[in-house]
Order: C-alpha cells, then structure tokens, then sequence
C-alpha cells in the first residue's frame, strides 16, 4: 500500500480555500489555549474562523440541506465556520456527507473526501480534530476505515476438524478461590482442542478502477507450542465481504447480553456511503437483530475469542509501519529508531501528512520538541 496513492486518492474532490492563494502550503503545528493547533495550508495564521471551501457544480435540482449544525452549501461552495465545526460531531458529518453525496451535490464517491476536506478546513486543536475523525470506538461510536488503516486479527487455532464455534475454553466450571485479602483468583480451563493461536494482518486498499475500498489478507504466523509458523494467507479470512462491499465502519461492542455467542467486534459494509449510514442507524437501533437479519456478507462479526485491532499506517524512513489509533511522532521514532531516539532526530525530521490529494510538510517551532506530540492521523511519510 502506498501511502501517495493512499493521499491522492482519498480527496479527489476539489476542495479549495478561496482566496487564500498566497498564504503558505504546509501545515503549521502551534500552540493553542486547549492544547496543540493543527494550521491547514492556506491558511494565514490559527485566527481563521471562516472559510468556503469550493466544490464542483452540482445540478440546480439537488437538495443540498444543511447539516444539524450548520453547515451549508451556497452557490459552489461550503460555508465553514469555527464555531459549526466546534458544534458538529464525527457521526454529523458522516451524515451529511453521505446525504449531499446521495442527492447529487457531491460527486459519487466522494463522501469521505469531503469529510476529511472539512476537519482540515480550519485551524482546530488536535483533540477535536480526533473527535470529527471518529475515535470513540464503542456501540454508539464507530470508525471508518480507509486505507490508512489495517487490521491485526488474533484467533484461535484448533485441532482439525474441530466444528465452527467451538469456545476456546473448557466447559468445565472455573475454579473460584478467595484469598481472604479482597482477591478473587478465578482459574478457567482451555479446551482441550484449542492447540495455539494466529496473529493476521489484512490491509484496507482502493479499489482499482471506482470509489471505495476493499479488505484483503496481508499474511499471517500460526503460534504452536514455541513453534511459530508464517503463512502467506490467515486460515480463515475474517473479513469476506460481497463482491461490491467498498464502505466500511468498525465498531467496538459492549456486551448485547449475556449470551457467550455475542459478537464484540463488527466491520460493516455497504456499496454506498448513504448505504453505510442506513445500515448503521439499524444496527445501533438494534444490533443484535440486525446481525440476525441482515445478508451474512454484508458484515464481518467477530464472536469472543477473537480479537481485532484497527491500526493507522505511516511511512517511516521509507518503510510501511502499523501504528496503534492515537500514537504520538515521538511513539513513532522510538519504535522505528530506539527509546529515546526521537530527540535525537529533530535536526533533521520531516513530517508529510495527507491534505486535498497530495502530501503537504507540517512546520513547527524548532526550538520546541512540541512535534514530537503530534498525534498521528495515517498516511504521514516521516524521515529524519
């Protein structure tokens, strides 16, 4: 995967901030009252609170309404001030973005694109930046994924022949002591069966030749005894969508009840973004029945016992690295360099970072390390 194309392809829409031609092309990491401020190019300095972004023309037919808290379209151009963004939520956007798609004011497949145009509109602190890009990952929060994201996936590996579904740990009733001292140590059993486990890895790519996404397999290591084995391809592909499926949200659960077949982790699907928004107010209205009623490959559920983590992905010194949601620059040399590295390389650090289709350099005050807690978004290509 490619972090450039993963740059250029996410905002194909023309998004321009008028009249702002001769104000520098690069973002600028500053000091804020709440925290660290992100200045988008084109801006001439954080005292930007208003600003139309272009967009290409739509048919004077379309119903462009504006979103819940204020957002709207006028003539070529969305109207984006400070004080709506500070008001809109991750979920809002989504919404609108998808409506605005769905009735012809955006061009197909370009919901996303202009979500991600409209969090770098204006100069916002890093926290609310992180909230309109969808952190909570809980049953009324969700995540979605874009190739700046992976999937590593842990799953049990049983013996063969071992039927779908089995649990990984014995029927048996786990032993329940009490130490006397407030502690409880409960001990559970394994089945019998279960004999290791899989680490996955799939990568989020666009699709070749339309709009979207699609999920496939990156490799995998069998972990037997003290025996690890790689595999070209996981056991099972966790994530077998329908052939169209190119719109993806992932949502962390809390327990439906207290069945032990609940799912915990779901990736949903859908072949548009309105459908995406459909599909996710029936499940969050009901998800256990949605999952009960809905096409079996129009979602990926995941039953306990199997783990998924979404990660970012970021270029360091030319080489592809899976990042955890919400990783710090420092977080990111260290691992790449050595603890502690990152001090150390900010004589020559560089930090590139997707805006409107290409990759634009982030700017800092180099008498600070306040670079180092910049929080990472995937796609950033970084050198030092």
């Amino acid at each position: 995967m490619s972090v450039r194309k993963t740059a250029a392809t996410l905002c194909t829409v023309a998004l321009i901030l008028s009249g702002c031609a001769h104000h520098p092309a690069s973002f600028r990491l500053a000091a804020g009252p709440h925290g660290q401020i992100l200045i988008p190019p084109g801006m001439k300095d954080a005292s930007v609170r208003k600003v139309n972004l272009r967009i290409p023309a739509h048919p004077a037919k379309a119903v462009c309404s504006p979103s819940p808290s204020g957002l709207r379209i006028e003539r070529k151009s969305v109207i984006v001030s400070l004080q709506v963004l500070a008001l809109s939520t991750s979920d809002e956007l989504d919404r609108w973005a998808a409506s605005l798609e769905h009735n012809g004011c955006i061009p197909k497949g370009q919901a996303l694109a202009l979500k991600a145009s409209l969090i770098d509109a204006l100069p916002l602190d890093l926290a609310k930046r992180r909230t309109l890009q969808g952190e909570g990952l809980a049953i009324k929060g969700s995540l979605n994924i874009t190739t700046v994201n992976a999937f590593r996936v842990v799953s049990p590996v049983f013996r063969k022949g071992t039927p779908v579904g089995t649990a990984t740990l014995s029927t048996e009733q786990p032993r329940v002591t009490d130490t006397g001292d407030g502690v409880v140590n409960i001990q559970a059993r394994a089945n019998p069966v279960l004999t290791g486990y899989e680490i996955a890895w799939y990568d989020v790519r666009h699709r070749d030749s339309e709009a979207g996404f699609r999920v496939v397999p990156r490799g995998a290591e069998i972990h037997i005894a003290d025996k690890v084995e790689p595999e070209s391809a996981p056991l099972v592909n966790h994530f077998d969508f329908e052939p169209d499926a190119r719109w993806f949200r992932y949502f962390l659960m809390t327990h439906l009840s207290t069945d032990r077949n609940d799912y915990e982790i779901v990736l949903l699907s859908a072949t548009t973004p309105r459908e995406l928004e459909v599909r996710t107010d029936a499940f969050r209205k009901d998800a256990a029945g949605y999952l009960h009623s809905a096409p079996h490959r129009s979602y990926a559920a995941m039953s306990q016992g199997i783990g998924v983590n979404p990660y970012i992905r970021v270029m360091l010194n030319g080489t592809e690295a899976d990042l955890q949601p919400g990783e710090t620059l420092r977080h990111a040399v260290d691992q790449a360099a050595g603890p502690g590295y990152s001090s150390h390389a900010l004589r020559s650090l560089s930090v590139l970072k997707p805006h409107n289709g290409k990759l634009a350099r982030i700017e800092w005050d180099h008498a600070t390390q306040d670079i180092l807690n910049l929080t990472l978004e995937g796609g950033e290509q970084i050198t030092w």
